[in-house]
């Protein structure tokens, strides 16, 4: 890929301007502060020719106009103004008088055009690079829990998800997030990971959020919200930028619970943009993170209310080795028979079933708490002519995080690259780009823990040994010596994890180290993928060609190649490859005056392994009540084909207890596991519990099909006198064949499907499956935004989202509170020169319920407010802003999800150069 790069550049450098241009050139500066006005649009009037200024105002234009001409200066937080130029020999200075930028922003996401955001069709949310300037906040990506009608899962730092209007959950796959046109998914899991290959915090340009469903536009899997970010273009945004931050996190309270103590937190940020001539522009970008992670200490007993103290079932969310249980009664009956004198101790116990689990290991100690991501990016821009332009790009990404689904997974040395080609112009674009992925060293948390149990002493070695006789046998001995039951099953553990590895210990690591880097079809629990995604789409505007109406039309193919080495997918005998095949078409069209503006989109897409295509679309209507005040209305239906995990998937998640597909090239046996064979109902009973859980019933199971929701929205949005913006909404969901999760198991010859037998006849899985109820939702919102004046600005917003009836026979994972409050207050410059700014925010959100996916566990979350805070400094004749702040000042440690980690403040400087 480098040597790519320095060839296209070396290649279009010799081209050399046109001679015959004349060059006007200057400087624009801020008329209130007199600093430099950074990536300012110059344009000829009346032309397509224009330039921007650079990182000092400076700009330059050639021009093959005659004198005079007239230029024109434009940036959003400016006054437009027209300078006339009559003579090209002296430098122009140019003063740009600052204004509110509230109601002037302009988004693209939101219908493939631009348009100003008051305007358009659906809700859309937006942060741009001056808001992340001045953000108290430590990354954008934090930023974006603070928008209108956004939920977000933290599983460390480095991994944040994102869902919109309810379902949330970590690891989301019905989200879309899309970085410079590619989508950023990991290829075989189907979620964006977090910020791993997203822009570095000084190259974003723009960010939009869609709430709600957006397939119609975007795709599959665009259910819960498609976020879009824009990089910033080397050939407007140009020079060095450093952002280099220093900070403290895991500073204990009494009741804070963290095990780590206080830590450093580094992040430096360098990026580089150069104009080389007219034609050829690049930039390089490099960000490094490197912390103490949060770390998740939930101790919610997943196998019922009891703690370790007085639960021998106990099974700590956070604590990972007791998913393996087992009810004793078996060895107590062989007890019995072998010493009848025990009946008065044993047969009390034998009335009821007596499951005792594994004693399992906490995290911290365990997993590798040392949070690391190296992102790096580079890009070439050329100018074919004036309309055409080609783009070349990769990011590399890599590094250690965590992350939670129905386990948690530590993703230890991952590597993710995106690679990137590109021709647009004004009318159409062209564009082909790759994901590669490298699971690295992933930990599975939970099974490796009941590895390291069973590898130091096996549960039951068929005969009469193993920790679970050992048990037995130390619990009759304690209650003989007249113990109560619970302070005998508390010796009877004592007893039989005697001599068992302590975590952290150099035969624990050994343990651990040799069953984390054996991969899962040998007998460990190491990932080995290595899948990759392929895509190229185009898009042409026939806006020019068909007059009375403006017409967008794409189509897009993508293949994602599986290859996980039989390790997540049944892939033994080379890559699955699953295509996807998409056309979209949009029709728009103003009437009244055009204050009233139509659109209409359909979508075709099809998958390989589904038989069936789906059919979206979205029709909008946008009326403006008077100047300023628009009145929206929005239906859309979206979908997601099942994701290559909910389809194909079979992930250890335990000791013989896998997460699985629900396809049916499993059902069907088209693709096998040597080990462990799927659920194929025809030679397996599989059963499921019910609400009882003492009652089991065969599962009927159906292939897995695309799960899709019908939303209407009623908005109205309105700049009252250019300095109160406000938005309200409220819509209404219904979702069919919602795709969610149920424990099944097969177990032939018993319907007992908990009982202990050997580890080769008894599989546990959490499969996907179509519900047969429609779930609806439902919400509404509300945000205002005021101009104060003098560079202070207040943002409020309140949002609520509800399920109305959910779905019994599922694990639905709403995970939503009823309500959110986000407030913010600010100011962009004050006092002498304005060289002074500061940024607060508040979140507010109640406890609420929340389900992890896949089982891992569920329960009440404790409400949490939320204050982030910073001031700054600017030192205009070094181009530099120091900043001094931090998250959570209050330091209340919360949780935004069961079994995620507990956060805390974090307490930061951070110096800026040329970060404009």
């Amino acid at each position: 890929m480098k040597k790519y790069l320095l060839s296209f550049i070396i290649l279009f450098s010799c081209i050399g301007a046109n001679l015959k241009a004349q060059v006007i050139k200057g400087v624009l500066k801020n008329e209130a502060t007199k600093e430099p006005a950074y990536a300012v649009s110059i344009l000829v009037k009346n032309s397509k020719e224009g330039t921007s200024s650079d990182d000092r105002g400076r700009f330059l234009l050639r021009t093959k106009m005659n004198l005079p001409l007239t230029l024109v200066a434009s940036s959003i937080g400016f006054v437009t103004k027209e300078v006339l130029v009559q003579g090209f020999s002296s430098s122009i200075d140019i003063e740009l008088t600052p204004t509110s930028q509230l109601g002037q922003e302009v988004v693209v996401s939101a219908s493939r055009v631009v348009q100003r955001k008051l305007s358009s069709p659906v809700t859309i949310e937006q942060i741009n690079r001056k808001e992340i300037i001045n953000s108290p906040q430590l990354n954008y990506m934090d930023m974006i829990q603070g928008l209108k009608g956004v939920d977000v899962t933290t599983s460390g730092i480095g991994f944040t998800s994102f869902s919109t209007r309810g379902f949330n959950t970590s690891g989301n796959n019905n989200f879309t997030q899309i970085v410079d046109g590619m989508d950023n998914q990991i290829p075989g899991l189907n979620f964006p990971l977090g910020s791993a290959i997203s822009l570095t915090q000084v190259d974003v340009d723009n960010i939009e959020l869609l709430s709600g469903a957006s397939s119609s536009l975007y795709g599959s899997r665009g259910l819960s919200g498609t976020m879009v970010m824009t990089g910033k273009d080397p050939f407007k945004y140009q020079g060095l930028s450093v952002l280099v931050t220093q900070g403290i996190n895991h500073v204990r309270n009494s009741s804070s619970n963290d095990p780590v103590g206080a830590s450093p937190y580094y992040d430096w940020t360098i990026r580089y943009a150069k104009k080389v001539n007219e034609n050829l522009a690049f930039k390089i970008n490099t960000q490094y993170t490197q912390a103490k992670d949060w770390v998740a200490t939930d101790s919610t007993n997943k196998n019922g209310s009891g703690s370790r103290f007085t639960d021998p079932n106990y099974n700590g969310a956070n604590y990972y080795g007791g998913g393996t249980s087992v009810n004793i009664n078996p060895f107590l009956q062989g007890a019995l028979a072998g010493n009848p004198a025990l009946a008065p101790i044993i047969n009390p116990l034998l009335a009821k079933p007596n499951y005792v689990a594994r004693t399992g290991y906490p995290e911290y100690g365990y997993l590798d708490n040392n949070a690391r991501i190296l992102k790096i990016n580079a890009e070439v821009r050329y100018k074919i002519n004036s309309k055409l332009e080609a783009i070349m790009s990769g990011t590399y990404g890599t590094g250690n995080t965590v992350y939670t689904n129905d386990t948690r997974y530590q993703l230890k040395d991952f590597k993710l690259g995106q690679y990137r080609v590109e021709l647009k112009s004004d009318k159409w674009f062209v564009r082909g780009y790759t994901t590669q992925e490298n699971s690295g060293s992933t930990l599975i948390a939970g099974p490796t823990a009941q590895y390291i149990n069973e590898s130091w002493k096996t549960s039951y070695d068929g005969k009469s040994g193993g920790w679970y006789p050992e048990y037995t046998s130390a619990l009759i001995t304690a209650l003989a010596g007249g113990a109560s039951l619970n302070d005998a099953n508390l010796s009877a553990r004592s007893f039989a994890d005697k001599g068992r590895p302590i975590q952290g210990s150099a035969e624990f690591n050994v343990l651990k180290n040799k069953i984390s880097s054996t991969p899962v079809p040998e007998g460990g629990t190491l990932f080995l993928d290595r899948s990759k995604l392929y895509n190229a789409e185009g898009q042409y505007n026939f806006s020019d060609l068909v007059k009375f109406m403006s017409v967008i039309a794409g189509v897009n193919w993508r293949l994602y190649s599986l290859n996980s080495q039989n390790t997540l997918f049944p892939d033994k005998d080379g890559p699955i490859n699953v295509k996807e095949y998409s056309a979209y078409v949009q029709f728009g069209k103003k009437l009244d005056d055009d204050k009233l503006n139509l659109n209409a989109s359909f979508r075709y897409d099809k998958n390989t392994l589904f038989s069936s295509p789906k059919i979206t679309s979205r029709a909008s209507a946008v009326y403006e009540v008077f100047t300023d005040n628009f009145l929206r209305f929005s239906y859309q239906n979206a979908y997601s084909f099942p994701s290559n995990t909910q389809a194909l998937q079979s992930t250890l998640v335990g000791n013989n207890s896998f997460t699985s597909g629900g396809s049916s090239y499993l059902l069907n046996g088209t693709y096998h596991f040597d080990k462990y064979p799927p659920y194929t109902l025809e030679s397996v009973n599989a059963y499921q519990r019910t609400g009882d859980a003492s009652v089991l019933r065969k599962f009927e199971y159906n292939d897995l099909k695309p799960h899709s929701v019908n939303s209407f929205e009623l908005g109205y949005s309105a700049l009252i006198d250019k300095r109160i913006l406000i938005d309200v909404l409220g819509y209404f969901s219904s979702w069919q064949n919602f795709i969610g999760y149920t424990n099944v198991a097969n177990t032939p010859g018993t319907t007992d499907v908990t009982a202990f037998k050997d580890h080769n006849t008894y599989v546990q899985y959490n499969i996907p499956f179509n519900g047969g109820q429609s779930a609806n939702t439902y919400g509404y919102a509300a945000s205002v935004s005021f101009d104060l004046s003098n560079n202070f600005l207040a943002k409020a917003n309140y949002f609520s989202d509800f399920l109305k009836n959910k779905n019994t026979s599922q694990i639905n994972n709403f995970n939503t509170p009823k309500y959110h409050v986000n407030i913010e207050f600010g100011n962009t410059g004050f006092g002498k020169k304005q060289v002074w700014s500061f940024g607060t925010t508040l979140r507010y959100r109640p406890g609420y319920y929340y389900v992890v996916t896949g089982g891992l566990a569920e329960g009440q979350l404790s409400a949490a407010t939320v204050i982030d805070a910073q001031i700054s400094y600017k030192l205009i004749k070094m181009r530099s802003v120091i900043k001094l702040g931090g998250t959570n000042l209050t330091n209340k440690y919360y949780s935004t999800g069961i079994a995620n980690p507990n956060i805390g403040a974090v307490y930061y400087m951070s110096y800026g150069y040329n970060f404009l």
